[in-house]
């Protein structure tokens, strides 16, 4: 029997997407073809309305954050300077001991700094011009790790400030509805891996394994109101 028919999808080697904010032309063995991208889009819709917004899945124009009057430590300062209106201010603010600590000094891109090591960590593939603000968003994360190693963690306002400059960055980016669909998916993503980390400093590397774990103690705990963990 032939398979022609079965596998001509698979045999063709590139899609255009036109002016959707994703590269002109990309393989199918590195992204979704168009009709999948709208399949997504409809189950981020329908995901946004299932979780009804948890904690750390704000909208671009939900109000940003603030820190408590009493984190004033360098970590809360820089985060502030960092999500604030003068971004290209952080470095000064940065903390003396960050290299250090963390291994690597911030390299300023486009008046933000960035962890030049950083990358767009997602399930499904985003457009290229992502990359640059998900190095901040890496770099924003890296200063929460670094509260937490020094004795000082930062309350969860810090992830959900870092999350939803984010998430404005892509949408301001946006000029066609499959990038703004890539936006709003890392919108909830963002969100849910937020919320299931208490809107905490972020967990060390995670396997599918540890993921669904912790997801089913923090959903447990949601739902229950009492922890999982014995």
């Amino acid at each position: 029997m032939s398979t022609t028919a079965e596998y001509a999808t698979i045999q063709s080697p590139t899609v255009d997407l036109g002016n959707t904010g994703f590269p002109t032309v990309f393989t199918l063995r590195n992204g979704l073809r168009p009709t999948a991208w709208v399949v997504l889009g409809i189950l981020v819709v329908i995901t946004h309305a299932w979780l009804a917004a948890p904690a750390g899945a704000r909208s671009p124009g939900s109000p940003t954050p603030v820190a408590h009057a009493d984190e004033v430590s360098p970590a809360a300062r820089t985060v502030q300077v960092l999500t604030g209106p003068d971004p290209a201010a952080t470095l000064d603010a940065l903390p003396a001991d960050f290299v250090a600590v963390m291994g690597y000094l911030p390299v300023t891109a486009d008046g933000y700094p960035t962890d030049p090591d950083g990358d767009c960590s997602s399930p499904v593939p985003m457009p290229d011009r992502f990359e640059p603000l998900c190095r901040t968003h890496d770099f924003g994360y890296d200063l929460l790790r670094y509260a937490e190693r020094t004795g000082h963690p930062l309350g969860g306002w810090a992830r959900l400030a870092i999350d939803a400059m984010l998430v404005a960055r892509m949408h301001a980016e946006c000029d066609g509805l499959f990038c703004a669909m890539a936006a709003e998916s890392a919108r909830i993503g963002l969100g849910v891996n937020t919320w299931r980390q208490y809107d905490g400093p972020p967990a060390p590397a995670e396997d599918v394994g540890d993921i669904t774990a912790t997801m089913l103690v923090r959903v447990t705990t949601a739902v229950t109101g009492r922890s999982a963990v014995a």
